[in-house]
C-alpha cells in the first residue's frame, strides 16, 4: 500500500514540475481554460446576486383587494381573518377609505377634495404581500382572493412579477448551458493538450509496454498532469471572477443606488470555490483518460 501511494506522489510531483519547466507555454493553457471557466462562474454570481438584490427592493408585487363599498364591518373583518390564516400571504395591510382619501388629497394638493364630492367615494381596501414570486401562484392567490366576501376587485402588478421571474429563470438556465457547454470544452481541450504529449511520447510508452508496464502505470502520469492542470485553472478562475466583480462594482453601486439599494456582485464562497476547483480536475482528468485509452487500445499488440 505504501509503494501504491508512493508512486501516485511521485507522478504527481512529476507531473507538477513538468508544468513549472515549461511556464509560458503552461500558462496559456492554463489561461484558456480559467477564462472557459469564467465566464460560466461569473454568470451564474450574477444570476445569484440578482436573486439576493430582488429581496431588498420595495417594489415586491402587493395584491390589492378593493371592498365594495356597501361592505359593513363584518364583511372586513371576515376578509382579515381569511388573510391571517391563508398560506400564501406573507402579510397585509388594511387601508382605511378615509386614510386613502387623505393621502389622495396629499398626492394631488388638492386639501379641498373631499368638501367638494360631498362624500367619500373611495373603498377600503387590503394591500397583501404574497409569500411567493412565481406568476402561476401569484395567478392562482388573486382568484383566490378575489372571492372572499364583498371583495369587488383584487389586482397586482403581473406583468412586473412576470417580466423578473422569467428574467431570473433566463438567466439561470443561460448560465447552466454556458456551463455544460464549457464543461465539455475543458474535456476537448484536455484530451487534445494530453494526446500532443502522448505524441511526443510514443517511443517510451512503446518501450514501457515491451517490459511489461500496465496501462493504469503508463496512464497514472497523463492523468495527473492534467489534474494539476484543471486546478490551477480553477484557481485562476477564481480570481479572475473575482477580479470581474471588482471592476464591476462601483459602477453596478451607483446603479443601484438610483433604486435605493446597495447591490455588489458577490465572489464565490469557500464551497462553491471548492466545488469548481474538483469539477475542474474531473472534467481534466476525464480528457485525459480518453485521449490516453485512446492511444492504448490504438496501440494493443496483435
Amino acid at each position: 500500500m505504501k509503494h501504491y501511494l508512493y508512486l501516485h506522489a511521485q507522478s504527481a510531483r512529476s507531473a507538477l514540475l513538468k508544468i513549472l519547466r515549461q511556464p509560458f507555454g503552461n500558462l496559456l493553457n492554463l489561461l484558456m481554460l480559467a477564462i472557459a471557466l469564467a465566464l460560466p462562474v461569473s454568470l451564474y454570481l450574477g444570476v445569484s446576486s440578482l436573486q439576493q438584490w430582488t429581496a431588498k427592493l420595495n417594489t415586491t408585487p402587493q395584491i390589492t383587494l378593493f371592498m365594495e363599498l356597501s361592505s359593513e364591518q363584518a364583511d372586513l373583518a371576515a376578509v382579515e381573518s381569511s388573510l391571517k390564516h391563508h398560506p400564501r400571504v406573507a402579510s397585509f395591510r388594511f387601508v382605511h377609505k378615509d386614510a386613502a382619501l387623505k393621502e389622495l388629497e396629499q398626492r394631488s394638493g388638492l386639501n379641498a377634495i373631499s368638501e367638494g364630492l360631498g362624500s367619500n367615494p373611495l373603498p377600503h381596501a387590503f394591500i397583501v404581500t404574497p409569500q411567493a414570486l412565481e406568476p402561476a401562484m401569484l395567478d392562482l392567490l388573486q382568484k383566490e382572493l378575489s372571492g372572499l366576501p364583498m371583495v369587488e376587485l383584487a389586482q397586482f402588478d403581473a406583468a412586473w412579477a412576470r417580466k423578473l421571474h422569467a428574467m431570473i429563470t433566463l438567466a439561470g438556465q443561460l448560465a447552466w448551458l454556458l456551463a455544460v457547454v464549457f464543461a465539455l470544452a475543458m474535456v476537448l481541450i484536455n484530451h487534445n493538450t494530453i494526446h500532443m504529449q502522448i505524441l511526443a511520447r510514443q517511443e517510451e510508452i512503446a518501450v514501457s509496454k515491451l517490459i511489461g508496464a500496465t496501462d493504469s502505470f503508463i496512464r497514472r502520469p497523463f492523468l495527473y498532469h492534467a489534474a494539476w492542470q484543471g486546478g490551477l485553472s480553477a484557481l485562476l478562475c477564481w480570481g479572475l471572477s473575482s477580479w470581474l466583480a471588482y471592476q464591476a462594482n462601483p459602477a453596478l453601486a451607483e446603479f443601484a443606488s438610483l433604486y435605493g439599494i446597495d447591490a455588489q456582485l458577490r465572489s464565490l464562497q469557500p464551497l462553491e470555490v471548492l466545488g469548481v476547483l474538483l469539477g475542474a480536475m474531473l472534467l481534466s482528468m476525464l480528457g485525459a483518460r480518453l485521449a490516453a485509452d485512446h492511444h492504448l487500445r490504438k496501440n494493443q499488440p496483435a
